[in-house]
Formats: structure tokens, sequence, C-alpha cells
């Protein structure tokens, strides 16, 4: 590991999942980035429990693929009240277009200390151990003062960029005093996580559950094996030192596990928010993750989207750093923003309708049909792309072959130009030049799934971005022309006269 620097491209500040994943990120992209957090080691229990696929495209680029055979494959997701299902969704049996299981259950800790070992493999500059206090931003760049949290020390580091992807309680975000939006979902939770001595028969192994049932709604969530979470929606009169004391503990529990058949990992209260900034950019600095939108547990999406807000921003601050035009970076508000609005309001949706439950009277009609939520996939807002419509702005599939490979695997975190060899082969020497200025991966024979994709939307070529998103389709060689060369007007470097 290089020894701490005194500048770098970017400093992040967090090293939760948000912000190893973009440090390491931006560190593929052969930038320099200084990681600050107070934790000199990844905290101990668990905080999100659940990731998708689009999140293991992501592990997948960051070399951490092999991390799979440890999450937990989560089969389907339940909503009951008075015992019978309101609301259910089930996931696929098998993989999904993105080459991996739809929805997996995973141990934080884990995951974080493997991200973090990796970075070690890079040559970050690892500020663990020291508290962001300050931060002043001018023309040029932007100047940190750090606290060591053993000795109070300060220290400063001056960084191209500076993004807060520093939790729910972001003292960036705070020192930036944006607008918060507040979406209406805020409720309090007693977090039990347990590690049973036991399988409990009384509980499924792969599915989780909401019970609005008695007098608190349970949320139960196996975490991975033997892991089990429990979160009990409380009222605005609990008291939280009460709540969280063992013997309230042992009694939530006594239903599903006998007392001393398994130990306590965490007891907290917690309360959820939606919320979401307006103005995640002020010059030099961004805010990603929580720092930038906040939502309640039920879709698990809130991990997820923070790792979306990485793979979106990372690639763009590189280019930057390389001498595109800074504007670039207004578009990764603009077109996350309105992906992750719709999984905030109807996370906040569903924690409101069961907070409602806790009132028999207002529980579904016995014998009511269960809803099914259907997965959807937001489009991105208004960015690269003026006005986004399917497939410019949806996620693209990621081909697996028949003898395993996958297609990040050979793409990278980078551009890819897809398509049919003879709209490829007619391109100009314009357009071959912007794609390998670009660092594109060009692909004139792709597999049968991606032909089918591309016939699916009346197109003979693609431009995927780095963050897997669509970002044209064209049916000629010159619609690829053009496409690629209002591609490469907004993300190489700036000419200037000479």
């Amino acid at each position: 590991m290089d020894p701490q620097r005194d500048s770098c491209d970017v400093v992040v500040v967090g090293a939760g999942p948000v912000g190893l994943t973009l440090t390491l990120l931006l560190a593929l992209k052969g930038r320099s980035v200084a990681l600050v957090d107070p934790n000199r080691i990844v905290c101990q229990h668990p905080r999100a429990t659940h990731l998708d696929d689009e999140t293991m495209r992501t592990l997948q680029t960051l070399g951490a693929a092999d991390l799979e055979p440890r999450f937990l494959r989560q089969r389907a997701w339940k909503l009951t009240a008075d015992g019978a299902v309101f609301l259910e969704f089930h996931m696929p049996g098998g993989d999904s277009d993105q080459g991996w299981y739809a929805d997996y259950q995973f141990h934080q800790p884990d995951f974080e200390s493997r991200l973090r070992g990796l970075l070690l493999d890079r040559h970050v500059d690892l500020r663990l151990g020291e508290t962001v206090v300050d931060f002043e931003q001018d023309d040029d760049a932007v100047t940190v003062t750090m606290a060591d949290a053993a000795t109070g020390e300060l220290r400063s580091l001056r960084g191209g960029y500076l993004v807060g992807a520093d939790g729910a309680n972001s003292l960036v975000r705070r020192l930036l005093a944006p607008e918060v939006q507040d979406l209406d979902g805020t409720q309090r939770s007693l977090i039990i996580d347990v590690h049973p001595f036991e399988p409990p028969a009384t509980l499924p192994d792969t599915e989780g559950f909401v019970a609005c049932d008695g007098e608190r709604p349970l949320t139960f969530v196996p975490i991975f094996p033997p892991k089990l979470r429990f979160e009990f929606m409380l009222n605005d009169e609990d008291d939280k030192a009460a709540c969280e004391r063992p013997q309230n503990v042992y009694r939530l529990l006594d239903p599903w596990l006998p007392p001393g058949g398994y130990r306590i990992l965490r007891t907290d209260v917690y309360e959820w928010h939606a919320r979401l900034v307006r103005g995640w950019r002020d010059r030099r600095v961004l805010l990603a993750g929580d720092a930038a939108h906040e939502m309640p547990p039920m879709l698990g999406q809130g991990m997820c989207s923070g790792l979306r807000d990485a793979m979106n921003l990372a690639w763009k601050l590189a280019a930057v750093a390389d001498g595109a035009d800074p504007a670039l970076l207004d578009t990764y508000e603009s077109e996350r923003a309105p992906h992750v609005l719709p999984y905030i309001v109807e996370s906040a949706r569903q924690s409101n309708l069961i907070e409602s439950f806790a009132d028999p009277a207002n529980r579904p009609e016995p014998g009511s049909p269960p809803q099914t939520l259907i997965r959807h996939r937001p489009l991105l807002g208004p960015g690269l792309t003026g006005s986004p419509a399917d497939p410019v702005g949806q996620l693209m599939p990621q081909p697996v072959s028949e003898d395993g490979a996958r297609l990040d695997d050979i793409v990278g975190y980078e551009f890819l130009v897809v398509g049919r060899a003879d709209v490829l082969g007619a391109v100009s020497a314009a357009t071959r030049s912007a794609w390998a200025a670009l660092g594109a991966a060009v692909m004139d024979s792709p597999p049968p799934s991606m032909l089918s994709w591309l016939d699916a939307h009346h197109a003979n070529a693609a431009i995927a971005r780095p963050d897997r998103y669509c970002f044209a389709v064209a049916g000629t060689a010159g619609e690829l022309d053009a496409a690629s060369a209002d591609l490469a007007s907004r993300v190489l470097p700036v000419r200037t006269p000479a």
C-alpha cells in the first residue's frame, strides 16, 4: 500500500459498503483515492442484510463475486395479517437476466471485510481511525481536516473532489446543508440479531415475512445461517432503554426461540426515515448512499441504491479527473434521484401500511386475495440522455456463456459497444477513434441472448455505460456514429483551442 499522501484525486468519507465500493471503482479507473473512516476495524454487527442481482454485478466488477456462496438465496417475502397473506413477493427460482440470482441475504461484516482487504492491492490511502471534522473547497480542490480517533491530533488532506458516503447521519451532508425532502416514512423498530444454537423448526430458512398478528408488527429476516434478524415496530410511547433490555428481548422472542437457545448479537432501537436530498453536489463535494437518500427497509433496497450511486459516480469522477467537462458530474443526481425515488416511496408505503395494521380495524378483510409485488427496474432520470425511454436509461442484461463466462468479466468497468458485425463494421473511422479514446470494449459477435435483447428493442447495436445502463441503441451504422459522437463529446477531455 502507498504511504499516506498530502493530496489525491478523490477523498471518500465513510468506509461502509458505498464508500468501499466507490473507492475500489475509482482505484480500478486508475485514480488516487483516500478513504477516511473513524472505525479502524469493521463494525461487527450487520446493518444491511439484502442485496440483489444488480449488486452482484457490482461485486463481480470489484473482484468479489466469490462471496456469493456465503449469501443466502432468498425465495420469498410475505406480509401477513391475522395469519393470512396480504402481500407477497416471489423471487424467480433461477438466475435473472443479470447473470445472478435475484435476491440474497448476507452478513455485512463479512462483505465489508472482503472489500477492505481488496483495497490493499489497489494502493489506496486508508485513513482508518480518523474522523472528518471540517472541509473547505476552492476552485481547485477540497481541503479536508481530520482528527485521529485515538489521539485527537488534527491532520489535513487535499483532494480534487470529496464524496460524503458517511451514512444517514452524514457530517458532509450537515456541513453542506442541502434541502432534504421528507417522504413520510418515519418509524422506529427494535432490531434483534441472534445466533441460534440449533436451526429453529418454526421459522422458514429462505423466506422473510412481516407478521401483523400481535401487538407489534414483526419483520423476520434470515440473514445467513445461522444468523437471524427480528424487527419489532415500536410506537411513540415506547421507551428505548426498556425495549433494549435483555429481559424484554427474551419475552419478545419466546414464541419463536427458547431462552438460552441463542446468542444475542445485537439489540438496538433504530429510527427509519424516507428522505431524499435535493442537492447531491456542491461544486467539488458530492453525497452518496444514505447521505443522499434514506428509506425504510421493506424493499431491502437501501444499500443496493447506494451501490448504484457508486457505480454511476465513479466513472464520471474519473472522466472529469482526466479532463472531461465537470458539468458531467451534474448528471449524477439528475439520473440517480429519479431512479431511487420510487424505491423510497414504495418502502415508505409498505412501512406505513404495516404500522396501520397494528390496529386490527385497519387490517384487510378475511379472505381478501393477496397483493403480488412485481419487481421493477426504474429508468434513470435525464442526464447523459435528455429524456430516457426504455431501453435507454434501463439496466442492460448480462449474458452468461455456456461455459459460465459472464459479460462483465470481459468488459470490466468500461463502456461496451455491442451489435451485429455488419453494423459495427460500417461505422466511420472517427467513431472507432472515439471508442478507443473511451476505452470501450467492442463486441461484434454477441451471444444469442444479447441478440434477442437487441431484437426485442428493434435495434442492431447498443452502447452500455460502465454502470451497465444503456446509453443508446442504433439500427444503422449512421445512428451508431451519431450516438458515439454524442457520448464522446460529453465524456472525453475538453479540447482547448490551439
